[in-house]
């Protein structure tokens, strides 16, 4: 019933929501690249790559793309013989895995989850198993796979509060969907309650941990090649201390930012400030603001780097690496002002050693967040003032910056391994499946 219902409503609610998503599409750009796979149309080179008996793993968006892709290399590493193809909903996710592609991985578009489509990709393509990242899953891609004995499964199966109790209002159709998986693999035990509490109840399932938070064999990260060059245009010295926003949401987080770091360089003359946007479309409207505020700007997106008091970070696929070259982080999309507001990926700059400043909506990294905040491994602030004071304490305090840093990575230890250990609950799925053991 669910099935029939989902195939009627969708193209109704497709269309309707495609007045609201085709500005948005269209602003961020990108789109029209590889859009004909979006209706499970591929080029001939494209689907001789994919040929059949892959794994199929989907991802949604940047966040996600790194989990997936980690998840990956992990599988790949362990069971050399394994191919894959990566699904990708959001364009700046895409071309984030469209760095990996090798003749083991290729990524695609997010085909549609309309059934002539699902089922034409499925049948075309034999994958060995379908695998989603956290939460993002497809009824009729579902269905359809279990149809075909393909096995399904749901991998780092985070469940938010508040998506919780969104969830709670459908219950009558999250229970039965979630519970057709072969195998869902919770982050925490937290997850896995909430998951129970909500009546899904898979056929396997485990506390793997979660796999964002693992930093067990992750490759090692550097700071940008180039950045010697990049300091010397900017006019800055290596031996400057580096205040980084990442990943900040809408303009007014911004301006919050750029006031607390103008009251700082009162103080302290040299702290050099970066900004990275979580979209990079954006850059217009800030650097507008920051012209308006009589401070230059160069953007990471020119050839040229000239002297500048604000570098902004408007590439994709670059962040990590810039956390490097920072000295204290702050996490956008945390003050609560206006849609900033969930957080973003706290995990990355504690896991390379970096003191984070964060913002006290970070509903999207519960109970972390919180499981941080109470042994004072992340500092919270809620304002211009909060946020120059924080830094300026750990600017005077090295030590004491080094002791939250490794208090916060004390939190992280139960989820090392989690990329292991989901691995093999996934190899282990497909021995139980004898037409799937060729993908292992």
């Amino acid at each position: 019933m669910i099935l029939f219902f989902y195939n009627l409503l969708f193209p109704i609610v497709f269309l309707c929501l495609l007045p609201f998503y085709l500005p948005r599409m269209f602003r961020r750009g990108g789109y029209q690249d590889r859009f004909f796979q979006r209706l499970g149309i591929f080029d001939r080179a494209t689907a001789e790559r994919l040929g059949t008996g892959r794994l199929w793993v989907h991802a949604v968006s940047v966040g996600e793309v790194f989990i997936a892709l980690k998840f990956i290399r992990h599988f790949k590493k362990c069971f050399p013989e394994a191919r894959f193809f990566l699904s990708v909903t959001t364009t700046t996710a895409l071309a984030i895995a469209e760095k990996e592609a090798s003749d083991w991985l290729e990524p695609i578009a997010n085909p549609i989850d309309f059934f002539l489509i699902s089922n034409y990709v499925i049948n075309r393509f034999e994958p060995a198993a379908l695998i989603s990242v956290e939460g993002d899953l497809w009824v009729q891609r579902l269905f359809h796979s279990k149809k075909r004995g393909i096995p399904t499964a749901l991998i780092t199966a985070r469940v938010s509060k508040h998506s919780e109790s969104r969830f709670r209002q459908f219950r009558w159709v999250i229970a039965p969907l979630f519970s057709a998986l072969d195998f869902i693999g919770y982050p925490s035990l937290n997850d896995e309650e909430r998951w129970h509490s909500l009546g899904v109840l898979p056929l396997s399932r485990t506390i793997t941990g979660n796999i964002k938070y693992d930093y067990e064999g992750m490759p090692s990260t550097f700071p940008p090649p180039d950045i010697e060059d990049v300091f010397s245009g900017l006019g800055w010295s290596r031996e400057d201390p580096v205040f980084l926003a990442g990943s900040t949401f809408h303009l007014e987080e911004e301006k919050v930012v750029v006031a607390a770091w103008r009251q700082l360089r009162e103080r302290f003359p040299s702290l050099r400030l970066i900004l990275a946007p979580r979209h990079a479309e954006r850059r217009h409207e800030i650097v507008s603001f920051l012209q308006e505020q009589q401070l230059s700007v160069t953007l990471r997106s020119k050839k040229n780097v000239d002297k500048a008091d604000v570098f902004l970070l408007d590439t994709t696929g670059e962040l990590q690496s810039w956390y490097m070259a920072a000295t204290i982080i702050f996490i956008g999309k945390s003050l609560g002002i206006k849609t900033a507001c969930g957080g973003q990926n706290l995990v990355e700059p504690l896991m390379l050693g970096r003191p984070v400043l964060v913002g006290p909506f970070m509903d999207n990294f519960q109970p972390l967040t919180s499981e941080l905040l109470a042994v004072r491994g992340i500092l919270e602030v809620t304002n211009a003032q909060e946020i120059a004071l924080g830094i300026e304490r750990l600017l005077l305090a090295p030590q004491e910056a080094s002791a939250v840093v490794e208090r916060g990575m004390k939190v992280l230890a139960p989820h090392q391994g989690a990329t292991n250990r989901t691995c093999d609950e996934v190899a282990a799925l497909l021995a139980k499946n004898p037409s799937r053991r060729g993908a292992l």
